[in-house]
């Protein structure tokens, strides 16, 4: 890879067009303009083709990049032509990458001049349940200015527009470099701290010679997977790659496990509704079971059950126990043999020595470890029964994706009642897909390893074991959980949904005041009201407005005694306040209005004031 790293962004309007990098080893800003009053054009040329770098983006592969090379690949009819015209044209051919869906956006790495790292794709943000754009980053890293063009690109841009322009433009450039550094783990956001995503690539690259550089991580499991199994097996992975298993029917009779060895009358109600259920793939599947005082709700994606809301402690008699399944869905499959039907069973075989791999890999001292195998693996195993189910996918057998998830929930039922064989006083706390929290004598923990041990020679599936000082509980998917080791010096707090402090940046990350007083009140003592009072970080007080192209909002306050509204941009960040305005939204063309919290007063923060 080329020496240095040149994070860009390109805007391009009507008649206007600019490209805007910062050299990071450089420490260098470069800034092109392209308008009938500024023609930089050549210099933009010559800047893109002095060689010894790469670029680094966001959504850079299917628009800048190919916005530039068009520009690269027709530079001896448009070097003659004016500011105005070359700025159209680059306007024409970004519009017709965002509009055309017949037109092939991104360019081929070999055919490219320059070699691109988009961090849009790496981060899988094309990904419609991670969706986040750029403006949706600047608010979760706290930047200073959260930033929506200023002008429609279909403005006709005077000389004095350049300037806005320009600035928006600097803007998420900042942005992308902020970006890029948290995606090479240089950050000290507790999510993403020391998480190298790039390095792991490359890693990726030169050991298993895939070119996944710009790849998400479902991919990068994918297609390793698909690779491996091809050379294993001397076949063609453009012929694999359009291979499945479509099925009309499932019975789910035929995902009963071998081992499955249910007592209680309970859990045998849900067992006999599977013996007779037949569903076609993709269809919804649903049982609720009521066992040992708790609901267990079974689905076709796991199983998952709660205790009432509540703080439940360990105390001098009773410990909080919680118990994980290791690697739940690849033990299933190597415990059962089961394979996607067309791949065969060679499938299985593979499969098998990789978790057998990647075991052997992390139990080597720490500083001997391939930690770019063992997290390639770990996303080659996940990714089996993820892709499973995808109709698009080499591993689609929606039976192989059933027989994995019946047989998690019958484990779940076997493990339940036969700790509750073993311990008649235990409290269920949760249940999860992959495990089960309970509330029991001290004295009668090993009584429950004796549980897991027995059905792990059984079935093959090991059981991973934590202790918790404290739970704090809003349902099974909002909880805070302390760890028993967890000392104020080193902290060890499991957090869960609205509890969650450092969320991930697709996430809304709205109000983090309010995770961080939980977290002071119930892991510290420190009342309520004493840590907002306290806390000086004004970015943790802050709401995302996010609106899409089709709704508007507006903000409105009353000045010199007249209501005046202001049409706010589709990302807004906003804090509660004494005083200030209100806000309405008109959600996807409605008439209709929807005020947001109106019984508060709020003050706009797109832009940071001291």
């Amino acid at each position: 890879m080329a020496k240095l790293t040149e994070v860009y962004d390109i805007e391009t309007l009507f008649n206007l067009f600019t490209y805007t990098s910062y050299v990071i080893e450089e420490d260098k800003w470069y800034t092109f303009v392209i308008h009938q009053h500024k023609n930089e054009a050549k210099e933009l040329y010559n800047h893109l083709t002095r060689g010894g770098f790469f670029q680094v983006g966001f959504n850079n592969n299917n628009f800048d990049y190919p916005v530039l090379h068009h520009f690269i690949n027709h530079w001896d009819e448009l070097q003659y032509q004016s500011g105005y015209d070359i700025a159209q044209d680059l306007y024409n051919k970004a519009q017709q990458l965002i509009n055309d869906e017949n037109t092939f956006k991104e360019v081929a790495d070999k055919n490219k001049y320059i070699f691109q790292i988009d961090l849009f794709t790496i981060w899988h943000y094309n990904n419609k349940a991670r969706r986040a754009s750029l403006k949706d980053l600047e608010f979760a890293m706290n930047m200073p200015n959260v930033q929506e063009m200023p002008i429609s690109h279909e403005q006709f841009c005077t000389k004095e527009d350049i300037d806005l322009v320009l600035e928006y433009n600097h803007n998420d450039v900042l942005a992308t470099v902020q970006f890029y550094k948290i995606t090479l783990g240089d950050t000290d956001y507790s999510v993403y701290a020391g998480r190298n995503k790039l390095s792991l690539r490359m890693q990726f690259k030169k050991m298993f010679d895939i070119p996944c550089l710009n790849w998400p991580d479902v991919k990068i499991g994918e297609q390793l997977l698909l690779t491996l199994y091809c050379r294993e097996n001397n076949l063609d992975p453009r012929i694999v790659k359009k291979w499945g298993t479509p099925r009309d029917e499932i019975k789910l009779k035929d995902c009963i496990p071998v081992w499955c060895n249910i007592k209680s009358e309970e859990f045998n109600r849900f067992l006999n509704v599977i013996k007779h259920k037949i569903i076609k793939p993709g269809s919804k599947f649903s049982e609720s079971i009521i066992f040992h005082g708790i609901q267990f709700d079974f689905g076709l994606g796991g199983s998952h059950g709660c205790i009432k809301s509540g703080i439940y402690k360990s105390d001098e008699k009773y410990i909080i126990l919680d118990l994980d399944i290791g690697s739940l869905y690849p033990s299933i499959s190597k415990s059962l043999n089961l394979y996607p039907n067309h791949l065969g069973e060679s499938f299985n075989k593979q499969y098998s020595q990789f978790i057998d791999i990647r075991l052997a890999e992390k139990h080597k001292p720490k500083a001997e470890r391939n930690n770019a195998l063992i997290e390639g693996y770990k996303l080659l195993l996940n990714g089996a029964y993820g892709k499973s189910g995808e109709e698009t996918s080499f591993l689609y057998d929606p039976l192989y994706t059933y027989k994995t998830t019946i047989a998690g929930q019958l484990f779940i039922c076997m493990w339940a009642e036969r700790m509750v064989e073993k311990v008649p006083e235990l409290e269920f706390i949760q249940i999860n897909t992959d495990g089960i929290t309970i509330r029991l004598p001290k004295e009668k923990v090993d009584l429950i390893r004796e549980v897991y041990l027995q059905l792990e020679k059984e079935t093959g599936l090991g059981t991973e074991e934590a202790f918790y000082n404290q739970m704090i509980i809003r349902d099974v998917n909002n909880y805070q959980a302390e760890y028993q080791d967890h000392t104020r010096e080193n902290p060890h707090v499991k957090l869960k949904g609205c509890f969650e402090i450092d969320k991930e940046f697709h996430k809304d990350p709205s109000m983090k005041i309010v995770p961080i007083a939980l977290y002071e009140y119930f892991i510290n003592g420190i009342p309520i009201e004493q840590t907002i009072k306290n806390h000086k970080n004004i970015y943790d007080f802050c709401l995302r407005l996010k609106i899409n192209r089709n709704s508007s909002a507006y903000y409105s306050t009353i000045e010199n005694g007249q209501l005046k509204n202001i049409k706010l941009d589709r990302t807004t960040r906003y804090f509660a306040s004494e005083s200030g305005g209100g806000l309405t939204v008109y959600y996807n063309g409605s008439d209709s209005m929807t005020r947001l919290n109106k019984e508060f007063q709020f003050t706009l923060f797109n832009n940071f004031y001291e």
